[in-house]
């Protein structure tokens, strides 16, 4: 899935669903939250996470991804910009120890409960 601005509550569910799932998975909540930094939401609150912590580079990377996010918005398929597999796992790490799992950060932006997320097609 390309990059977005947003994702629907189903789909959050789904995908966190199919990460814990994967029996291939060393560590399904901080893969999960590495893709899902993808998502502008999750940027959004990593820029803010980084914030409130007053961690300010942190804050710089998740803007530079929400700018990533945007200017693929914008081009589409004639965007250059990427985010890295770095800027995923320093997201993904302060993400993770604001809010212990996946499921907090999807309980944090989507209000997703861990039933909705075991009842998640997957």
């Amino acid at each position: 899935m390309p990059y977005q601005k947003g994702w629907r509550r189903d789909y959050a569910a789904e995908s966190l669903k199919r990460h814990e799932l994967n029996r291939w998975a060393s560590d399904p909540s901080l893969q999960w939250t590495e893709f899902a930094v993808e998502c502008g939401e999750v940027a959004t609150l990593a820029q803010r996470v980084g914030q409130e912590i007053e961690n300010e580079k942190i804050a710089s990377i998740a803007k530079t991804v929400l700018d990533t996010i945007n200017d693929h918005e914008r081009r589409g398929v004639r965007s250059y910009r990427k985010i890295t597999n770095k800027q995923r796992r320093a997201l993904a790490v302060v993400l993770l120890e604001q809010f212990g799992s996946a499921r907090g950060i999807a309980a944090e932006i989507w209000g997703l409960t861990d039933e909705e997320i075991n009842n998640a097609d997957a």
